[in-house]
């Protein structure tokens, strides 16, 4: 787990290697990420042996109101607090009273509102029903004793599981005799494991289906569908979860310990221990911080609905699904979750909406090995081109990033608050070894706010751990995306970079897991059977930035709560909120020299027009519209990376470097750096060091062999007219 052991879920580079790649420039190999058991995606036609079918879309919520008038298919549970509900009631109650005459958020970056009085009568009379009904008081037991089209309703109160806790971590009933080999020969827990110790991990577990034959003695390559000998029937698909609160935070499902204050929902695990001693600490009763490593793990659970509750304090995960298919999760709340507040993997019709979360160490949201359901699909198995998972209308704030998802392909980010981070969202090819999809492709990022990202997660004394590498003071961050599309942002008052794009060699991926496409948008196609790593770059390539407005505060915008959490810094919370507010750099583009198709057109910058953009490369004063080297390419047709690439080159391995040896800030690498408030005397000097510094290091030996190599790799490449 996290590199210390087996366990769901690593975070993105955790191992040093240095590989050679051109003459004698050492790199570092970005390895590692999730160890999960080699995962398969699921078949996306709906599983019609249930009635309804599970699966084959994304499933709708049930409302609360049926669960106590006995509509739809299905059994219902109720878990709640105190003799007779008593506790549980008394909590609803006053939560409802509040959210009637004070009002609430359900975001921190919403308006107040109030529950209206028709609506607060009637969820007092639902609230008091489902008292009478409370036959359980942990939610595992509801959830063990649930079946297909069932339901687990959980009242209002703070849940720590202690039959949950109690459970072994690495029960010998289990380990070693139900690990299996991953590709790479590392041993992981299998599904038979998650079933038969359903706790020794995770806080709350759902198995969604029978337990049948033993996994494949070596992983399918071909990753499309569960492998049948080990596919069981459905025996808690089209399960629903869901609190009965007014609001998420009065359903408090929690696997930390040692708060301060524990009743309160935004209170920290381990209280005033530091982060760092929180996750290097054994797991069990003597971990000061975490009781479990995952909150609520729900597997191939097809059908799945979590909604309006808190996963809070986690060592790794707050919501974990693998091999699903068909999930939502609504009105659903991440805090103090130390890896990802929500991670899916190599699931499918897969929707996260109304959510918030904050203290993750690498992403609040997280939809890792996403399926190819994009242009380079099997189309026998994928007949129509689709986004299989989509964010939207969420807060990802507070971490080191908003959105993680290493191979994500085809995903939708949309209406979504990401602020208040290191970095607003980062989607990767980074951590081919054990994601299937290489290379990632075919993401949508749209009608989002990126702002104020500055919070400085590499001080002293840090909140939560960073467990990546990250540029502070960035919105968007694409590590080796493809034909991604970013369009009708806002993105504003993010002090280095609005967007940053950057390749990744293949030698920097990994070993591809499982499938690779067909296809590929970069010249030099890796194929079946060829191994990654031979200096073939896949990535980054045909991307598309294009009607974004940087620089600019929305006229709707209002300074909330969440803006300044950990220390943030942010252009908006003093005085009244300006215009305009920059990026460091609108657009950064590290020029690499074999990409083709990446183009940035008709955005505007901060004063509304394409000539206050700012951009790295710059954009061409005289051609707007076109695509000559040395500058940031308009024209996607034409556009191409630049043979004079060794500076950027050095820098971005540098990066990796620093962070990988534990040496961050401690060389050229400047995103480790808290960076001053763009247009301050102070901005303006680090720009000009910067300027200094990326001069000295072109005239490298190092970065003149980085250069030399790529020109010799480019080949044929016609890099297009000189400026």
């Amino acid at each position: 787990m996290q590199g210390r052991g087996f366990g769901p879920g690593s975070g993105h580079g955790r191992r040093l290697s240095l590989l050679a790649i051109g003459l004698a420039v050492a790199f570092p190999a970005i390895a590692g990420a999730h160890l999960e058991r080699p995962s398969y995606w699921p078949d996306p036609a709906p599983d019609s042996s249930v009635s309804p079918p599970a699966g084959g879309k994304v499933p709708k919520a049930r409302s609360l109101a049926s669960a106590v008038t006995g509509k739809g298919p299905g059994d219902v549970r109720v878990v709640c607090k105190g003799v007779g509900a008593s506790k549980s009631l008394t909590l609803a109650m006053r939560s409802i009273n509040r959210a009637e005459t004070r009002g609430f958020r359900l975001r921190p970056s919403r308006p107040k509102r109030r529950l209206g009085a028709a609506r607060a009568d009637r969820l007092r009379d639902i609230n008091r029903a489902l008292a009478r009904d409370c036959d359980y008081r942990a939610i595992q037991a509801a959830i063990n004793d649930s079946r297909n089209n069932d339901r687990v309703v959980i009242m209002p109160g703070r849940y720590t599981e202690p039959k949950s806790r109690k459970a072994q971590v690495n029960d010998p009933d289990c380990n070693p005799s139900l690990l299996q080999e991953d590709q790479t020969g590392a041993l992981t827990p299998s599904y038979e494991y998650q079933a038969t110790c359903p706790n020794d991990q995770n806080l709350l577990y759902v198995q969604g289906r029978k337990v049948v034959g033993d996994p494949l003695a070596e992983p399918d390559p071909d990753r499309h569908g569960i492998p049948g000998q080990e596919l069981g029937r459905c025996i808690r698909c089209n399960l629903q979860v869901e609190g009965s609160g007014a609001i998420p935070q009065d359903v408090l499902i929690d696997a930390g310990r040692g708060y301060d204050n524990a009743k309160r929902p935004q209170a920290r695990p381990g209280g005033e221990t530091p982060a760092e001693e929180c996750l290097a600490a054994p797991d069990g009763p003597e971990n000061p911080c975490y009781a479990k490593h995952v909150v609520l793990r729900t597997d191939r659970s097809d059908g799945f609905v979590g909604r309006n509750f808190l996963l809070r304090g986690a060592k790794e995960h707050g919501f974990y699904t693998e091999e699903t298919d068909g999930v939502l999760l609504d009105k659903v709340k991440f805090f103090w979750n130390a890896d990802y507040g929500h991670l899916s993997f190599t699931t499918d019709h897969n929707m996260v909406k109304r959510c918030d979360g904050f203290g993750s160490g690498d992403a609040v949201v997280y939809p890792g090995a996403a399926p190819q359901t994009g242009e380079f699909r099997d189309t026998s198995f994928y007949p129509n081109a689709r986004y299989n998972t989509v964010i939207k209308r969420c807060d990802l704030h507070g971490s080191a990033m908003g959105y993680s998802g290493s191979m994500g392909n085809s995903v939708r980010v949309t209406r979504n608050r990401i602020y208040g981070n290191a970095n607003g969202l980062t989607s990767d090819t980074i951590s081919a070894p054990g994601h299937p999809g290489f290379p990632a492709d075919g993401m949508k990022v749209d009608r989002n706010w990126f702002y104020s990202n500055n919070l400085d997660i590499y001080r002293d004394n840090a909140p939560f751990e960073a467990l990546v590498p990250q540029a502070i003071g960035t919105g968007i961050m694409w590590p080796g995306m493809n034909d991604g599309i970013f369009t009708r942002n806002r993105v504003f008052d993010n002090w280095r970079h609005g967007t940053l794009l950057l390749a990744i060699p293949d030698v920097l991926a990994g070993d591809a897991e499982g499938n690779l496409d067909s296809q590929i948008h970069c010249p030099g196609l890796p194929v079946p059977g060829v191994p990654i790593g031979d200096g073939v770059a896949s990535t980054s390539c045909d991307n598309r930035y294009f009607a974004n407005q940087m620089g600019r505060v929305p006229a709707s915008f209002r300074p909330h709560p969440g803006l300044a959490r950990f220390g943030n810094q942010s252009g908006l919370l003093a005085g009244s909120v300006p215009d305009t507010l920059p990026n460091g750099v609108d657009f950064w583009w590290d020029e690499f020299p074999t990409n083709e198709g990446n183009c940035w057109y008709d955005n505007t910058g901060s004063g509304g027009t394409r000539a206050s953009l700012t951009a790295d490369p710059p954009l061409n004063p005289l051609l707007p519209g076109s695509s000559l080297i040395g500058f940031l390419p308009e024209n996607c047709a034409t556009s191409v990376g630049s043979p004079v690439y060794g500076a950027k080159g050095l820098l971005l391995l540098e990066c990796f470097a620093e962070y990988e040896t534990g040496n961050a800030g401690a060389g050229p690498c400047y995103w480790y750096d808290m960076p001053s408030q763009p247009g301050s005397a102070a901005a303006r000097a680090e720009q000009r060091e910067q300027e200094r510094a990326m001069r000295r290091l072109a005239e490298t030996p190092e970065a003149k062999r980085i250069e030399a190599h790529y020109r010799e790799l480019a080949g044929e490449v016609d890099f297009g007219p000189a400026p």
